[in-house]
């Protein structure tokens, strides 16, 4: 298994250097820096927006009732 994903993150690395080089080639080295920007701006947003997962309560079990607040009375000053 950790063959595997040492053999999978080798060829992701080598595959995003080759696509960087040729789009340098292509496009150009500021669009390339411009790509790269809006890349990494996007998956920082998506970062930030992501909502937490909250474990669901089971469905079985009714949910707790607030405690009633007891409020206390003023009484008359005579």
């Amino acid at each position: 298994m950790k063959i595997n994903k040492t053999l999978g993150f080798s060829v992701a690395a080598l595959g995003f250097l080759a696509l960087g080089y040729f789009g340098v080639q292509y496009f150009g080295r500021n669009n390339m820096f411009t790509i790269a920007a809006a890349v990494g701006g996007a998956g920082a947003i998506s970062y930030v927006l992501q909502k937490p997962n909250q474990p669901q309560s089971p469905s079985n079990q009714p949910e707790p009732q607030p405690t009633p607040m007891k409020t206390q009375r003023k009484g008359r000053k005579s």
